[in-house]
């Protein structure tokens, strides 16, 4: 006669002991552990449904789940397999419910869905001849779990952009435009402001992003504006730390700069510097003038990295653009050897008696304080990578570069391009603005004027 050792039976109080200690471990809510505790007492619980109900305990407390926020949540797979394992072992759906605090509805339902008929080889009778032949049925949890991953996928809400097609060519058409940059952010705000032509409906950054991410659409991370991330070591060299300024430039630096022009109120003040494709040898650089109001960029060839060069580079501008006195009042440059000659480069060419403008020096090595002028050439080695000559590039190359540049449109000028905020401060002050026809460019055939 088989006999039950009596260390192996879990008794009422040991179940109860259980719950009542651990009833955080098992997000049991005080309503459901009166009820496993009432059914515990009940007679139609057998020793065995018992221990298998303190094994589940055991595991649900080992488990330690994630606590999940809000008032519906799905069914994971370790629950699952614990209604697999009580509705097997002859629990009712109400004590099933209430350990994996759902409602009795809820688990007859999944049950119901979910279960799987085996013919019973005991039975003497054929289910092929006898209609009512009745077969062993029980749930799974690896059907009902895979059935449920199946209805996630399929009723999943899809892509804006594949839902309308003209959005989607529009986005596409703008992020593989190759005279104008535009950024994820500024679709998408062009797409709320009613600008793309023949839309749909209105796209978010995240949606595009997420789009670029999955290779959508012959889409790839070489389609966005900065094709990668950048990322600057940290530079613990003391010599090329924030050091202060000499002497004979104190006077002129800028410690003693106006703060109207530190806060960017004034739209006459801008920030110079100087690109170099190769570093050895006297080859040619660009000189770089950056408004820092409009972010608007001038972009100049000089024949070297001297002085002299840089001099003849600003007497070349000031004959191109005759008023530029009114335009650049103040400017803020490093301390290069290229802007070493400080009184010729800020005397006029119409006036040797009179200053074209102010000039400013930072910190040696604080690149920072000119941070306008450096993101900017940031944006040159686009597409003026490092170890490429300056000679190799043609005039209408330059300008080509600083018409992209200009026409960018940016967050932080409320979504305007620098060239349409740097045309309408000129404008307000009567200046001709006809030198900027060069930095003009159309629309795209996807956007509306």
């Amino acid at each position: 006669m088989n006999t039950v050792q009596k260390d192996n039976n879990i008794t009422r109080r040991q179940v109860q002991e259980l719950l009542e200690n651990n009833q955080e471990k098992l997000k049991i809510n005080e309503k459901n552990l009166k009820k496993l505790i009432k059914s515990m007492r009940s007679h139609t619980i057998s020793r065995q449904m018992r221990k298998i109900f303190y094994q589940e305990c055991l595991k649900k407390i080992e488990r330690e789940e994630e606590n999940i926020t809000g008032k519906f949540r799905h069914l994971i797979y370790e629950e699952r397999i614990s209604i697999e394992v009580l509705h097997t072992a002859g629990f009712s759906n109400a004590f099933i419910g209430a350990f994996v605090c759902k409602n009795r509805s809820s688990i007859k339902r999944e049950i119901d869905k979910n279960m799987i008929e085996i013919w019973d080889i005991n039975s003497r009778k054929s289910p092929y001849k006898h209609k009512g032949q009745e077969n062993i049925r029980y749930y799974s949890s690896e059907k009902a779990q895979k059935n449920a991953e199946k209805n996630k996928l399929k009723n999943r809400k899809k892509c804006k952009l594949d839902r309308y097609p003209m959005l989607k060519n529009s986005v596409v058409a703008l992020l593989k435009n190759k005279e104008v940059e535009y950024s994820p952010d500024v679709i998408a705000k062009l797409s709320k402001e009613g600008k793309i032509k023949d839309a749909e409906a209105t796209i978010g950054t995240n949606s595009i992003y997420r789009a670029v991410a999955k290779r959508k659409y012959g889409l790839t991370i070489n389609d966005l504006p900065h094709g990668q991330r950048y990322y600057k070591e940290k530079n613990n060299n003391p010599h090329t730390q924030t050091k202060e300024i000499k002497e004979k430039k104190k006077e002129i630096s800028i410690e003693v700069m106006p703060e109207e022009i530190k806060k960017k109120e004034t739209d006459t003040h801008f920030e110079g510097d100087s690109v170099v494709g190769v570093a050895k040898g006297k080859h040619q650089t660009l000189i770089t003038l950056v408004n820092t109001v409009s972010q608007f960029l001038f972009i100049r060839r000089s024949e070297n990295k001297t002085g002299q060069a840089t001099v003849d580079t600003f007497d070349k501008l000031e004959e191109e653009i005759p008023q530029i006195n009114r335009i650049i009042e103040s400017l803020l440059l490093d301390n290069g050897v290229e802007f070493s000659k400080i009184e010729e480069m800020m005397r006029s060419t119409k006036d040797e008696n009179k200053k074209g403008f102010q000039i400013y020096f930072t910190h040696p090595y604080a690149s920072y304080e000119r941070g306008c002028n450096e993101n900017k050439n940031r944006m040159i080695r686009r597409y003026f990578k490092k170890g490429k000559l300056v000679e190799e590039l043609s005039d209408e190359e330059i300008i080509e570069i600083a018409r992209k540049i200009n026409n960018m449109p940016r967050k932080a000028l409320g979504y305007k391009t620098p060239l349409e905020v740097f045309e309408n401060n000129l404008k307000k002050k009567g200046i001709d603005t006809s030198f900027l026809d060069v930095y003009r460019i159309e629309l795209p055939k996807c956007l509306i004027a």
